[in-house]
């Protein structure tokens, strides 16, 4: 659990005891989760070391503005940043990959006070809305609705959430929550897993919604979680006790919202217990590992603080595939590095994410190791970007549920479809719809 600052409201009720020893130890608390300006984090992290900043620094800089009233803080956000375009460009730049507070000895988490300024940005207009249209995931049609619908990529044949939450308590009681890179480019990885937890008693309904993530980083925070909160209404109307994810990052996001009556559990975490239960049964374990000699594990920046889903993986395949190597990246679980894709940096200087790629795969190419295996899809579908434009740099990557089912995703196709779908015959469409 993250070490947090007491709230206000929480300061104002031990305030309300009368005790001054409380007093002092709530204000000693507070100091100890207080950026100190000790500069590791500038050290850490090149965005924030080309201009001189800290995490402390930028917190007040945002807390500045948080005070002002409402309907002056966008024009009080462009006066700021018209003044100090470094940090403008330093915001703008940051993916939120938590790496550079990772080791904080104050318990400063980057991501959440970075991605705060976002809000900020898109009320200001400095990130008007119609630029995130193609990812604004809570309309119709989007990115990955569209490729879906074009392709024909369809799970008719599935227990879907509507359908469980139409029919009510005691037909499912898992959600099975791929994430929207898969469950669109990858129906054939996705349906795999499934059969996999079908063939292990589960009950389970799918989503083919996201969550939220490419909202906020566009700035739209209440749309997201309105989002989330419509798939956690129909999760309750179904008698869902339990939501498994494939990434990281999406159990990042719904976890603050989450009710205590459906529990968020890692799918590594669930093959590996449901995997022990088919062998103590006198059951195979149901994997069909892909034949590879060595790996490298490439861990998710949203694993850090737990590292459930780094550690459940390297036992998988430990125990479930031991005929391969592992060995370990110089940076790895809590240190890992980032691919560049979080915050949708891409869009505003795709030479960060080009440059974290890059560095990446040399990490893992230093290894020794033939194939590097990705937990977050996102990260999968940058790599495997980099590796299609530079195959002669690159290096054999694969997403951990590829390698445990031996199911391939064709990169090159998803790419080539990705292209082919604004130039065929549904190109005026696309246009008409997001620009």
């Amino acid at each position: 659990m993250r070490a947090e600052r007491l709230t206000q409201q929480e300061t104002s009720s031990l305030a309300q005891a009368g005790s001054a020893k409380l007093d002092i130890l709530a204000a000693w608390a507070n100091n100890q989760l207080t950026c100190s300006h000790c500069r590791k984090c500038t050290r850490r992290c090149d965005v924030l070391e080309g201009p001189g900043l800290d995490m402390g620094q930028i917190i007040q800089a945002y807390q500045r503005i948080e005070a002002l009233p409402f309907d002056d803080q966008p024009q009080a956000l462009i006066a700021l940043m018209q003044e100090d375009p470094t940090l403008y460009h330093a915001l703008r730049q940051c993916c939120f990959c938590g790496h550079c507070t990772a080791a904080c000895a104050r318990h400063i988490g980057a991501p959440e006070h970075m991605r705060a300024w976002r809000e900020l940005f898109m009320r200001a207009n400095l990130m008007p809305p119609q630029d995130s249209k193609l990812v604004m995931v809570d309309n119709e049609w989007h990115i990955f609705s569209a490729y879906r619908a074009i392709y024909g990529i369809g799970y008719e044949d599935m227990i879907t959430l509507d359908a469980a939450a139409e029919y009510g308590h005691g037909w499912v009681d898992t959600l099975f929550f791929p994430g929207c890179s898969l469950v669109s480019y990858a129906p054939q990885v996705v349906r795999a897993a499934g059969q996999w937890l079908t063939d292990a008693g589960i009950s389970w309904a799918l989503s083919d919604a996201c969550c939220g993530s490419p909202l906020m980083s566009a700035g739209m925070f209440q749309r997201a979680r309105d989002l989330r909160l419509s798939l956690i209404e129909r999760m309750q109307k179904a008698g869902i006790t339990r939501m498994v994810t494939i990434c990281p990052g999406c159990a990042d996001e719904f976890r603050p919202d989450m009710p205590a009556d459906i529990t968020l559990v890692p799918l590594p975490e669930l093959l590996l217990d449901c995997a022990h239960q088919r062998v103590e049964a006198g059951k195979d374990a149901g994997f069909a590992p892909l034949p590879l000699d060595s790996i490298t594990f490439f861990d998710s920046c949203h694993d850090r603080e737990d590292m459930r889903n780094a550690n459940a993986l390297r036992q998988l395949f430990a125990e479930f595939a031991p005929d391969i190597k592992q060995v370990e990246m110089d940076h790895a679980k809590r240190g890992t590095l980032c691919c560049g894709a979080g915050g949708a940096v891409a869009s505003y200087d795709p030479t960060i994410t080009d440059e974290r790629v890059w560095r990446v795969i040399g990490e893992a190419k230093a290894t020794g190791a033939q194939t590097l295996i990705t937990m977050c899809p996102t990260c999968t579908y940058t790599i495997a970007q980099a590796n299609l434009a530079a195959p002669e740099a690159g290096m054999a990557n694969v997403h951990y549920l590829e390698a445990l089912l031996g199911e391939r995703i064709d990169w090159t196709l998803v790419f080539q479809q990705l292209n082919d779908m604004w130039t065929g015959e549904y190109g005026p469409w696309l246009d008409q719809t997001f620009f």
